[in-house]
């Protein structure tokens, strides 16, 4: 029996080779980048909705002072206005495509680790022959 042949481990602690493993983590990448985009849009999607509470708000204070001044000056105050009418809110966000984007994302880890458990136990196993 030759000394590569007793040093070899046996057939059934063969690890499988990285590149599905590999392909598995660019894969889990790709989507942790999807997720991000997503999130990137909802903060945007945010500011904007209080830039426009925030511009709502200082229309209605200017209009309080305004027909506060008017009262002081004997003249009749203007109408107050429904001022939520001249903004139009920005159309709310798609939920879809970040849910979807997040079970991909946990069926990759899954995968992964299901992949990654075989692998570890049988080094676990290969170390201990190894010592």
């Amino acid at each position: 029996m030759s000394l590569v042949t007793c040093l070899s481990p046996p057939i059934y602690l063969y690890v499988l080779p990285s590149s599905y493993l590999e392909k598995s983590m660019q894969m889990l990448l790709s989507g942790l980048d999807e997720v991000n985009q997503d999130l990137q849009k909802i903060n945007l999607h945010q500011r904007n909705v209080y830039k426009q509470q925030q511009q709502l708000l200082q229309n209605v204070q200017k209009r309080k002072i305004e027909n506060a001044q008017r009262e002081k000056d004997g003249l009749n105050p203007l109408p107050e206005e429904d001022f939520s009418k001249q903004f139009k809110p920005p159309p709310p966000l798609g939920r879809l495509e970040p849910l979807l984007s997040s079970n991909r994302i946990a069926a990759h880890c899954e995968m992964i680790e299901e992949h990654v458990r075989n692998g570890i136990g049988k080094l676990y196993l290969a170390d201990s022959f190894m010592s």
